[in-house]
């Protein structure tokens, strides 16, 4: 599967009131305006547009479709937004900010439309409280491995392939034990036993860093089959959670589409997890760069993991 990260780089041209989680408002714009950009119809709903099924907004905004076989309605879309500065809300005109774009699979090749659409959202402004004018921004570079890839002045780009990424092989030979220190940068959101959890032992982990590696392979029609995942489960539960300094983040969006608020809460902070650990860490070596659990085209579930073996000194305080 493809995967390419875009930085974008942002002047703000009016003052700006922005949410202090800047993935729920990015992507909101997107929506907007990429439907702008690829609807021809001007429906509402996709749900009875006949264009539908060969209508780039879809495909790249809500997510391809599935054929039954108990999978959901549809994949998860192709692509996440990591804003770079959380926190700030007020802007003055001037200002600059950034956020990363990742984009999977197919949709490496359609990074136009999401850049005309973020130009898009630029023109007619972004933010809470809109005046006139207000929240309006002006794109000025897009880096690709930090190399520019936006001609800004005849609006042109370069689009890159993309890297490759290579599914994760699993050993049976037991590589060594340590601890693993895992960090939920942002709010991950899952269920247990059909609820919201509040907990995260590895096995429950390990099964959202696969369940997201499967999703996305589906988006190239890989049905991705670890060989020996009960033995991967049951090493998994041998894993002792050895400290956890998680809390529930809560944080509130609202669906201009749906015209109300929603609460979008998800589990956030550190773990330490400690036994026969090596042969998972090419799996979450790779999550780094997936996102885990709901909601991810927002931004939530960004991980980061710190691996130490036992032959070294584990004990660095849970961040």
């Amino acid at each position: 599967m493809k995967k390419a990260t875009f930085l974008f780089q942002c002047r703000l041209t009016t003052p700006a009131s922005f949410s202090a989680y800047k993935g729920s408002m990015l992507r909101g714009s997107l929506g907007t305006f990429l439907k702008k950009t690829c609807c021809t119809v001007r429906r509402n709903s996709c749900d009875d547009c006949m264009l539908a099924q060969n209508c780039a907004f879809p495909l790249l905004f809500i997510g391809k479709p599935t054929e039954g076989g108990g999978q959901p309605a549809t994949l998860p879309p192709p692509y996440c937004i990591e804003p770079c500065d959380t926190g700030k809300t007020a802007y003055e005109a001037g200002e600059s900010f950034s956020f990363s774009l990742t984009l999977f699979s197919y949709a490496v090749g359609y990074l136009p439309y999401f850049v005309h659409a973020f130009i898009l959202a630029g023109k007619n402004g972004m933010g809470k409280t809109l005046d006139e004018g207000r929240g309006s921004f002006e794109l000025e570079d897009i880096l690709y491995n930090g190399r520019s890839i936006f001609h800004r002045e005849n609006q042109k780009l370069d689009i890159p392939e993309g890297e490759e990424l290579p599914l994760p092989q699993w050993s049976t030979v037991s590589a060594g034990t340590g601890t693993l220190l895992v960090h939920l940068k942002t709010p991950c959101r899952f269920k247990s036993d059909n609820r919201l959890a509040a907990e995260l032992p590895f096995r429950q982990l390990f099964n959202l860093v696969v369940r997201r590696i499967r999703t996305l392979w589906a988006l190239d029609g890989e049905n991705v089959k670890f060989d020996g995942f009960s033995a991967m489960l049951d090493r998994a539960d041998e894993v002792e959670t050895v400290e956890t300094c998680l809390f529930w983040k809560d944080w509130t969006r609202y669906s201009s589409r749906q015209k109300s608020s929603m609460q979008l809460g998800g589990l956030q902070g550190s773990a330490r997890y400690h036994g026969d650990l090596a042969e998972f860490l090419p799996f979450f070596a790779l999550a780094e760069s997936l996102h885990i659990g709901k909601q991810t085209s927002f931004g939530l579930g960004q991980i980061s993991v710190e691996w130490y073996p036992d032959e070294e000194d584990p004990h660095s305080a849970v961040r």
